[in-house]
C-alpha cells in the first residue's frame, strides 16, 4: 500500500478527526541511528535503526483514547483512528482533559546544525576502533576493553492537534564511551567516561578513552572501608545519577497520585540554604533541550528549588489543570507508543564556585563517592530512600590517600538535599538522562562496609 509522508498522513488524521467532532493529537516522530562497537581492534557490532510512526490522542466524552501506527497508508491511519476512538470510549472521563494551540515556542539555538553532515560510515568506524585502541594501548595494565562504542542519532518530533496546533523541531546527537578492564596483582577494575555532542568534528576518542583508563587505574589497590558515618564528597557525575534516579519525585502527577513525599510541601524548605534546583530545556546545547514538549507547550526555564525552599513541581497540561495553575512543559512520551506523562529535560543542581579538590579541605576523615551501582533496585522512588554499591576514595586531612570498593551508601535523597554543606563548580550533566550536578561537600553519609 502507498505509505504517506508524516505531514500529509497528520492531514488526512485531523481531517477525519474533525468529520467525526472530536478533538485529536497527533504526536509524529522519524528517527534513525548507528550504534558501532569494537573489540580486540575489529569492528564487534554495527547497527543501523530508522523508526518512524505516529501516536494518536483522540478526546471523546472526556476521556483520553490512544494508539499508533508505523504504517502511514490511509487504510492503517484509518484503523489507528477508529481504534483511539473505540479505546476512549473504554475509559473513565477525566475532568481536566483537553486539548490547546498553545502560544509559540521560544527559539532556543540550533538542535541540529551540520553534527552529521557528509560524515559517512567509515569515518564512524574509523572513532570505535580508536576509542579501543586508544584504551588498549595506554598502559600495560590495561586487559582488554569490554566496552567501546561510538553512537550517533537524528530525530525529528512533531505535535499537531484539531485546536490549530502545528510544530516540529529537528534534532541530532554524537557520542562515544568507553570502559576498559585493568589489573594488578589479583585485582581487576572497570569504569567508564564518555563525550556527548551534536557536532561530529568535535570528537577526541583518543581523550575520552584515556580518562576512563586513567579513572580505572585509580580504583586499584582499593579496600574495604569501615562501616560508619562520614563527611562525604559526591563526585559530579555520582550526584548527577542520584539526582536523575529521583527526578520522579518532582512531578505532579506522582505527587496528585499520593506517590512523591514531597507531596504538601510547596513553599516549605527541603534542603539545605544553598541547594537550588533547575529544570531548562531552553538550555544551549543541553542534552535534552527542545522547543516545546510533547503536547507542543512551549518549554521555558523552571526552578523547582530555590535556596533550599520547594517552589514547584513539574506539569503537563492535564497535571496542571488540576492544581489550578499552568503547565511547566514538562509533557513527556516514550516515543509515537507511549502515552502523555511528565519528565524532566535538563534538570540540574546549580553549581556553587568551589573546585572539587576545595571541597576536600577541612575533612580529617571522610569519604569520596565516585560512582554508585545498582539504582534500578536500590532506588524507591515512592520514599526517596537508596541502599547501592559504590566506588570511591577515602579522604584523610583533605587529601585522598587510597581507593575504597564493596561497600554500600545508604539514606534518604531529602534528607541528602539537607546535609548538602557547599557545591563544587564542576557541573557535570549525564547524557542519556540531561539531568546535571556539580560535586557536593554532605555532612554525613552512612558506608557499609567492614
Amino acid at each position: 500500500m502507498k505509505q504517506l509522508s508524516i505531514p500529509d498522513a497528520r492531514a488526512l488524521l485531523l481531517r477525519l478527526a474533525t468529520d467525526k467532532g472530536v478533538q485529536l493529537e497527533v504526536y509524529a516522530q522519524r528517527s534513525s541511528s548507528t550504534n558501532i562497537e569494537a573489540f580486540a581492534a575489529e569492528v564487534s557490532e554495527f547497527k543501523l535503526a530508522k523508526r518512524s510512526g505516529v501516536g494518536l490522542r483522540v478526546l471523546q466524552g472526556g476521556a483520553w483514547g490512544y494508539s499508533y501506527t508505523e504504517n502511514l497508508s490511509e487504510a492503517a491511519l484509518e484503523r489507528c483512528f477508529n481504534d483511539a476512538l473505540e479505546n476512549a470510549s473504554l475509559v473513565a472521563p477525566e475532568g481536566f482533559a483537553a486539548l490547546s494551540a498553545h502560544a509559540e515556542p521560544p527559539h532556543i539555538g540550533d538542535l541540529y546544525g551540520e553534527g552529521l553532515s557528509g560524515v559517512g560510515v567509515e569515518r564512524k568506524i574509523a572513532v570505535a576502533l580508536e576509542l579501543e585502541r586508544a584504551a588498549r594501548s595506554a598502559d600495560h595494565r590495561v586487559v582488554s576493553v569490554p566496552y567501546a562504542a561510538y553512537t550517533d542519532g537524528e530525530e525529528e518530533i512533531g505535535v499537531a492537534n484539531t485546536a490549530g496546533l502545528a510544530r516540529a523541531y529537528k534534532s541530532n546527537y554524537v557520542a562515544t564511551s568507553a570502559m576498559p578492564l585493568v589489573s594488578e596483582g589479583n585485582q581487576s577494575k572497570s569504569t567508564y567516561n564518555w563525550q556527548f555532542t551534536r557536532e561530529f568534528e568535535t570528537l577526541d576518542p583518543t581523550a575520552t578513552s584515556l580518562e576512563a583508563v586513567s579513572r580505572s587505574l585509580a580504583l586499584l589497590g582499593a579496600t574495604l572501608p569501615a562501616t560508619g558515618t562520614y563527611t562525604a564528597v559526591i563526585e559530579a557525575r555520582t550526584m548527577s545519577t542520584l539526582l536523575s534516579s529521583f527526578s520522579p519525585l518532582f512531578s505532579a502527577k506522582m505527587v496528585q497520585e499520593g506517590k512523591s513525599p514531597l507531596a504538601g510541601k510547596l513553599g516549605e524548605p527541603i534542603g539545605s540554604a544553598c541547594v537550588t534546583l533547575r529544570d531548562d530545556a531552553t538550555r544551549l546545547g543541553g542534552y535534552q533541550s527542545q522547543p516545546f514538549d510533547a503536547e507542543g507547550y512551549p518549554s521555558a526555564p523552571l526552578t523547582l528549588i530555590e535556596n533550599g525552599v520547594l517552589h514547584s513541581f513539574l506539569h503537563n497540561s492535564e497535571t496542571a489543570a488540576k492544581d489550578d495553575t499552568h503547565s511547566t512543559g514538562h509533557a513527556s512520551r516514550y516515543g509515537y507508543q507511549g502515552i502523555v506523562g511528565v519528565s524532566p529535560t535538563n534538570l540540574f543542581l546549580e553549581p556553587g564556585h568551589t573546585s572539587r579538590d576545595a571541597l576536600l579541605h577541612g575533612i580529617s576523615t571522610g569519604l569520596l563517592l565516585t560512582e554508585v551501582h545498582g539504582t534500578h533496585a536500590g532506588v524507591n522512588v515512592f520514599t526517596g530512600e537508596f541502599s547501592l554499591q559504590a566506588d570511591g576514595f577515602w579522604i584523610k586531612d583533605g587529601a585522598v590517600t587510597h581507593a575504597l570498593e564493596n561497600f554500600t551508601v545508604a539514606g534518604n535523597f531529602l534528607e541528602l538535599l539537607q546535609s548538602i554543606e557547599a557545591l563544587g563548580d564542576d557541573l557535570e550533566f549525564t547524557p542519556w538522562t540531561g539531568t546535571g550536578a556539580p560535586s557536593v561537600r554532605v555532612t554525613a553519609l552512612a558506608v557499609g562496609g567492614a
